[in-house]
């Protein structure tokens, strides 16, 4: 008689709440399930989200799985017409989202018998098919009840095409027409006319959308995010005519609109007073007109203004308009002062991101400034800001909140990370081509921060194993490490990062001590492993390769060139499911 399972007399919800925390871990419900058989049979039942590795893991896969809500096949390119039609089958009752947007041989037919057997679809993703034509855009607007539609690159897709879906999908909510370029004004605005519940609406790259149906699209009672990435036609003259306005936006998104100046961007505007975020990315000229069409957005939290002109002129004129910037982007922007900055970040005490990257004429004078004022910052990037000596990197441990560091390209030495190893909660830390640190700063960070997941060291020549193996002791939840391009990094390095299980990207290029016994290390303890470079590892060879395909079936991408890696290598690669590599 076999001894009684106790795990019977725990409540489902209980069981199924174990289940959800396990989520984090890919091979912790598959152990779950192999417990025993009521183990089994509750996580089959439990699951709604798949995404297959492989096209012929379906089958077997709608069988136990029976009600699966969110199916991701971007892992199975040749999903096709049979494919879409057994899978409508098997779920049609279940299915509410769908992502196709790395499958390439379906047709419209798999899309009508989708459309017609998931009757309770309300999201599908058909990006990057540039050979769909209206006559699929047809058969997917058969699928009435959808509220999510991405179509982003289908450039085959006309005003016709657009037509049949605004005309029988009008629950859209979230419409991204990025990339599609033969929609033109009538399809957007048709869009706009018919479906009224929109809340999301990306035209990005579209050439021929202009200011005409901008009426009909700022008529939108709910659109909260507008996206008008390089829209090209869109100009000042023809905006200053627009008479509707959208108080209920939220998200504005005008990047590389360079016919769009501040004349164009109030009347885009008007009436928005509930505007957060506004990204102007290499758009226009910053100036102070500019500045005063801030004043009208009270609730402005996000400002992007990377690779924009002017600034110099107009950004401490932006620091007298807004008071309640949480976000701000200056990204290679030419003319950013430590006076017009110093003035702007005491302004704004609650910003929590700032990007300056290659603001090259930023000094230390400028760090105190910051971290004295804007005590609740969570991310600071930095990178190439050339002339902020290591005196500068003092301060910025003052700033303890501090969750993402990026000061790539910089001066900071060892006792810069001493500085900041007071930023207990560092989850990000880009140290890239900084030549000053060493095994000694990298104690401190592995002593302080072990929170930390991301940690980009490529080309800093100074760092050996002694650094690496300390990080690897101090930060065990480490899941991205960027070693390339350092000679003093040994297969010992990667016998200590072994120990963080939580690794899912190693970059290791031209490392050239590095052997497959130090891979081998690697590979047999970080079952999550999903990205390895090894490019100009001259020393990794087939049996590296065989280590590989014997313990990471989690591997989507590896770099092999210049490896000393024959066909017998890539032949036991080929046994890696998920597997694509350059």
């Amino acid at each position: 008689m076999e001894p009684p399972n106790f795990f019977d007399l725990l409540a489902k919800d209980l069981l199924y709440a174990i289940l959800d925390h396990l989520r984090d871990d890919p091979f912790a419900p598959k152990f779950f399930s192999q417990a025993c058989k009521s183990f089994y049979a509750l996580e089959s039942t439990h699951r709604t989200a798949l995404k297959p590795r492989r096209l012929d893991f379906l089958p077997r896969a709608s069988r136990r799985y029976p009600s699966i809500l969110h199916l991701d096949l971007t892992l199975c390119p040749c999903v096709d017409d049979f494919a879409l039609k057994a899978l409508s089958l098997a779920w049609r009752s279940s299915l509410r989202s769908l992502d196709l947007s790395g499958c390439r041989l379906f047709s419209h037919v798999g899309l009508s018998a989708l459309a017609l057997n998931c009757t309770y679809l309300v999201e599908v993703d058909l990006s990057n098919r540039p050979d769909l034509t209206d006559v699929a855009a047809k058969a997917i607007a058969e699928a009435v009840n959808l509220e999510r539609l991405r179509l982003g690159r289908c450039k085959g897709i006309t005003d016709m095409g657009i037509g049949c879906i605004a005309v029988k999908c009008g629950r859209l909510r979230n419409v991204v027409l990025r990339w599609c370029i033969r929609v033109t004004d009538f399809g957007a605005g048709l869009i706009a006319i018919k479906c009224k519940e929109i809340r999301s609406l990306d035209l990005s790259y579209m050439p021929q959308i202009t200011e005409r149906c901008l009426n009909h699209i700022l008529q939108l009672e709910h659109l909260e995010d507008l996206v008008l990435e390089h829209c090209l036609g869109i100009e000042d003259h023809g905006l200053a005519t627009l008479q509707a306005n959208c108080k209920s936006l939220k998200m504005l998104n005008l990047s590389k609109c360079q016919n769009i100046g501040h004349i164009g961007i109030a009347s885009l505007t008007n009436g928005a007073q509930n505007l957060e975020k506004l990204i102007l990315s290499s758009s226009l000229v910053v100036t102070t007109d500019l500045a005063k069409c801030l004043q009208s957005f009270p609730r402005l939290q996000l400002v992007k203004l990377d690779g924009c002109l002017g600034v110099e002129s107009g950004l401490k004129a932006i620091g007298y308009s807004c008071n309640s910037l949480k976000e701000l982007n200056l990204s290679k922007c030419v003319g950013v002062t430590d006076e017009n900055l110093s003035f702007l970040v005491k302004t704004n005490k609650n910003l929590e991101k700032l990007d300056i990257t290659c603001c090259r004429t930023l000094t230390p004078e400028f760090i105190p400034n910051l971290t004295n004022s804007c005590l609740r910052l969570t991310s600071l990037r930095m990178e190439s800001c050339s002339l902020i000596s290591r005196e500068g990197f003092l301060f910025i441990g003052q700033c303890q909140l501090l969750e993402e560091l990026d000061v790539t390209d910089t001066e900071i030495d060892d006792i810069g990370l001493c500085s900041i190893s007071r930023c207990t909660k560092l989850s990000s830390l880009k140290l890239g081509i900084c030549l000053m640190i060493t095994d000694k700063g990298l104690k401190h960070i592995a002593n302080s921060c072990s929170e930390l997941k991301n940690l980009d060291l490529y080309r800093s020549s100074r760092i050996t194993d002694e650094g690496i193996i300390a990080i690897a002791l101090g930060c065990p939840s480490l899941t991205v490490v960027n070693i390339a391009y350092n000679s003093n990094i040994t297969d010992s390095s990667l016998a200590f990062l072994s120990k963080c299980q939580k690794l899912r990207t190693l970059e290791i290029r031209g490392c050239p001590h590095i052997s497959p016994q130090g891979l081998s290390n690697i590979v047999a303890r970080c079952k999550n492993l999903e990205t390895l470079d090894l490019k100009k590892c001259r020393k990794i060879n087939d049996a590296g390769m065989i280590q590989l395909a014997q313990h990471s079936q989690s591997l989507k991408q590896i770099k092999l060139s210049y490896c000393s890696v024959t066909d017998v290598g890539l032949i036991a690669l080929a046994s890696i499911s998920c597997l694509r590599w350059d």
